[in-house]
Order: structure tokens, then C-alpha cells, then sequence
């Protein structure tokens, strides 16, 4: 039975993610994904406990011990099994950066969603401050290991690491309109980064002005903005919240 078994601690991740999810005033009883769920099942059985029909997917069948029926093996890099609009809210906590194809990953994940649901998605920032000052001294962004070890493909590679506006184009091309970014924690060392900001702003206005799409022009003062926001410049992960946007049609 799901939940059998004492409650696993959730990460600081999941729990900035859980506590999202309560505001969003969901009716008792929502459908929900949460995928990857991981081993321990903890937002899974967490959303489970208070009142949401929750199902948790993952490649690594760990997790059934503790689900039982609420549970699905499933790779995300492979068509999910679940029929069109079938939940009022899928959530991925620090999955995409682990698959090798996001357009597919999210693709599906738009299409089992119902009408105007809503996608929570949680990755690693490596738009951060922090991690460009890192990227800038080693060739490697913060959250990602020292070199991958290529003599075999991982699960828990980070093989995806996205920037904000990578993630937001990829959402926008997949049948989402991005509603909401939000970062899960921000770690005190991050604000020490403050002093390159004012460097980062001048450098993406110039970078921005070779824009000539008027439309792109426009959608670029959104990106400007948020790329500029303490939560893309200090967060330690992204949180981005996207509706399935109206009209769209699902596509296998």
C-alpha cells in the first residue's frame, strides 16, 4: 500500500515544489504525475497524503515498494504510456537534466495533460551567477560533474543541462507558455556573485540589440527581464511553472 512504510524526507527542492503546489488551489482529489519520482517516492507520497491522486513514474522500479499501484516504470526518453489529457498537473523535480531528448520529454508530458493544465518543472540553474563565473574559469557549469565518466551511459548523468532561455524555448516549442519562474533555494554564497551583474546586464542588452524580428524584439525585453531576476541570478534551481496552452493538439 503507498505510504505504508514511514514517510521519506523530502529534499529542500521537493519542498519548495510542494509548498508551489498547494497555492495553486487545485481541486480535492487533482490528478498528478510526478515523474521522475525517484526511489524514495517522497513529493509522490507527500501529494498522496494530502488528497491528490498522485502517481509517480520512473525508469528505477525502487519506488514501487512504496507506491505499489501509484507507481509507473516508465523512460522519460521514450513516449510515456498514459492516454491524452489525463492529468490536471504533471511535475518533474531535477529529471530533465538527465534525458537526452527534452522535446520529447516535454512534448509528452504536454500531451497526457488536460486542457490548460499545468507543468512544474525543477532543474539545475546554470544560468546562475555562480555557475557562468565557473563555466568562464573550467569550461563547466555548476551541478555538473568533472567530466562525466564515458565508458557507459548513466541514468543520473547530467546530460541536459539547459540555460533559462534554452528551457523556455524548448517549452514554448513543445505546447507550453511558460507562466511563472521561481527558484527553489538560493544558497548565501550566490549573493557574493552580485558584483557581475551589472557586467551581465550590459553584456546581454548589447547581445540582444542584434534581434531585427520585431515579434523577437518584444519576447526579448520578457527574456531580458527574467535573466535579470534574483531567482535566475542566485537560485540554486529552477522553478518554472507552464500552462498547456489553448487549441494545442497533442502529437505522438
Amino acid at each position: 500500500m503507498a505510504g505504508a512504510m514511514n514517510p521519506p524526507e523530502l529534499t529542500v527542492v521537493q519542498q519548495a515544489v510542494l509548498k508551489r503546489m498547494l497555492t495553486l488551489e487545485l481541486p480535492s482529489g487533482a490528478r498528478v504525475l510526478d515523474a521522475p519520482c525517484g526511489g524514495t517516492a517522497a513529493l509522490t507520497l507527500a501529494l498522496i497524503e494530502r488528497g491528490f491522486d498522485a502517481v509517480g513514474a520512473d525508469v528505477d522500479a525502487e519506488a514501487e515498494t512504496r507506491l505499489g499501484q501509484a507507481f509507473a516504470k516508465v523512460n522519460l526518453d521514450e513516449a510515456f504510456p498514459w492516454p491524452d489529457g489525463t492529468f490536471d498537473v504533471t511535475i518533474s523535480t531535477e529529471g530533465i537534466e538527465h534525458l537526452e531528448n527534452h522535446f520529447l520529454f516535454l512534448r509528452e508530458m504536454c500531451r497526457i495533460l488536460k486542457p490548460s493544465g499545468l507543468l512544474i518543472l525543477s532543474t539545475p540553474n546554470i544560468t546562475a551567477l555562480r555557475s557562468r563565473v565557473r563555466f568562464f574559469g573550467s569550461g563547466f557549469f555548476g551541478r555538473d560533474a568533472l567530466p562525466l565518466n564515458e565508458t557507459a551511459r548513466h541514468p543520473l548523468h547530467h546530460v541536459g543541462l539547459a540555460t533559462f532561455p534554452e528551457l523556455r524555448y524548448e517549452l514554448h516549442n513543445s505546447g507550453f507558455r511558460l507562466a511563472e519562474v521561481r527558484h527553489t533555494h538560493i544558497k548565501p554564497v550566490s549573493y557574493l556573485y552580485a558584483i557581475y551583474a551589472p557586467w551581465m546586464w550590459l553584456y546581454t542588452r548589447i547581445a540582444f540589440r542584434k534581434e531585427k524580428d520585431d515579434a523577437q524584439r518584444e519576447r526579448n525585453k520578457e527574456i531580458l527581464a527574467t535573466l535579470l531576476s534574483p531567482s535566475v541570478l542566485f537560485g540554486e534551481c529552477l522553478m518554472l511553472i507552464a500552462r498547456k496552452s489553448e487549441g494545442h493538439i497533442a502529437k505522438r
